[in-house]
């Protein structure tokens, strides 16, 4: 077989904890597990298997080979971003979301790849937990550290769209764009997403590797809503919220936002919303107020059993069902224009367990998280007018 040298070229140059999370090396054993989700392909060197803003969604696993992701340039051309080899995968957090893909993957010799469709693949991260975690860390970690690996710079790009900072040129803006209230999955994803794509962002609630459940509902934390049989707070990952904090995913998930304008706090709870004026207004437990164009909402459900949303801190500003969870698109009363996940307040958006109807499992949250951040988009550009 035609291989290109195994060198420092076949990964771009990252921080150890970053690079070791997020290009996993699968085992032989772990291949195994995944097989029966899949089928086994053979793809001649050039071969594109993933083509950059096309529909097509599946996830490969490097069996023999090497597979090339490449970013377009702005003159037409492409720029390889890194070589995945044996046992390594392919895949962002766009395969549980419509998104089209941000990047092409071709064979870069002669190959041998285990396939997996956008459906194989939650099947196999449900039914697998050691799997989901390590592919859901990948998945968000490389998202998250996408920026740095870019050659071009600046916020990754959704059809031209600028930030909407009103502040001037070198000057903070007091005002987000966008405060996502709850740092679990849904939450997670929809900060990832959002800050990547420009957006001035602040995640409430996001330090929660090492906190038990009592900890992050008290964050206003989307766990709750996940409680399965046994106390596993995530469907297909190990104890509470610890399936995606083992290791401190979380941590590094917020020291590599900051690099590219999110900015986390601390475990932090929302104890009240002002939806009377514009911009809105959010007060925390220490005392903070902090003002945005647009709020996602990801606080999940209270530990108490009951399935109701943890909603009390938006003080019935929300149009709610029976059991307080949020009432989004055409079935919140005040969305004349029923834009997916918005609340009966413009601007307001709820997802994962919290949002009334949402299927409570982990991948239908990030999938919810991170297809918001679109819909906030679209919001904040007719405000804009």
């Amino acid at each position: 077989m035609n291989r290109p040298p195994v060198d420092a070229a076949c990964h771009p140059p990252e921080l150890p904890a970053l690079h070791a999370q997020a290009f996993p090396m699968l085992s032989p054993e772990q291949i195994r597990l995944a097989a029966p989700y899949g089928e086994e392909v053979r793809a001649p060197a050039g071969t594109v298997l993933l083509q950059s803003g096309g529909a097509e969604a599946a996830f490969y696993i490097v069996l023999d080979g090497y597979v090339e992701v490449l970013e377009d340039e702005p003159d037409g051309g492409q720029h390889s971003l890194l070589m995945h080899r044996d046992g390594e995968f392919t895949g962002s957090l766009d395969l549980f979301t419509d998104r089209p893909n941000s990047v092409s993957a071709r064979a870069d010799s002669d190959s041998r790849l285990l396939c997996l469709s956008r459906a194989g693949l939650a099947q196999l991260l449900l039914a697998e937990p050691v799997l989901a975690d390590i592919v859901l860390r990948a998945f968000m970690l490389r998202r998250i550290g996408y920026l740095r690996r870019r050659p071009y710079g600046g916020a990754i790009s959704r059809g031209g769209a600028v930030p909407r900072s009103g502040a001037a040129a070198g000057q903070p803006d007091p005002v987000l764009d966008l405060a996502v209230i709850g740092g679990g999955p849904a939450g997670l994803a929809a900060a990832a997403y959002a800050a990547s794509e420009g957006l001035h962002t602040l995640l409430v609630g996001g330090s929660l590797c090492g906190a038990d459940t009592s900890d992050a509902a008290a964050s206003g934390v989307d766990t709750s809503g996940f409680n399965t049989p046994g106390g596993q707070a995530l469907p297909g990952f190990p104890g509470t919220i610890t399936g995606l904090c083992d290791g401190g995913l979380l941590r590094r998930a917020e020291t590599q936002s900051r690099r590219f304008g999110s900015h986390v706090l601390p475990v932090r709870l929302a104890t009240a919303f002002d939806s009377t004026c514009y911009p809105y207004r959010v007060w925390l437990d220490d005392g903070q107020m902090i003002e945005a164009r647009s709020l996602i909402v990801a606080t999940g459900l209270v530990q108490d059993g009951t399935g109701e949303g943890n909603t009390a801190w938006l003080d019935g500003c929300l149009d709610t069902d029976e059991l307080g969870c949020i009432l989004t698109g055409r079935a919140a009363a005040g969305s004349m224009q029923a834009r997916a996940y918005e609340s009966s307040q413009p601007g307001v958006f709820a997802v994962g367990a919290v949002r009334a109807g949402s299927v409570k499992h982990v991948l239908a949250s990030i999938a919810e998280g991170a297809a918001a951040v679109r819909v906030v988009h679209r919001f904040l550009d007719a405000s804009a007018h």
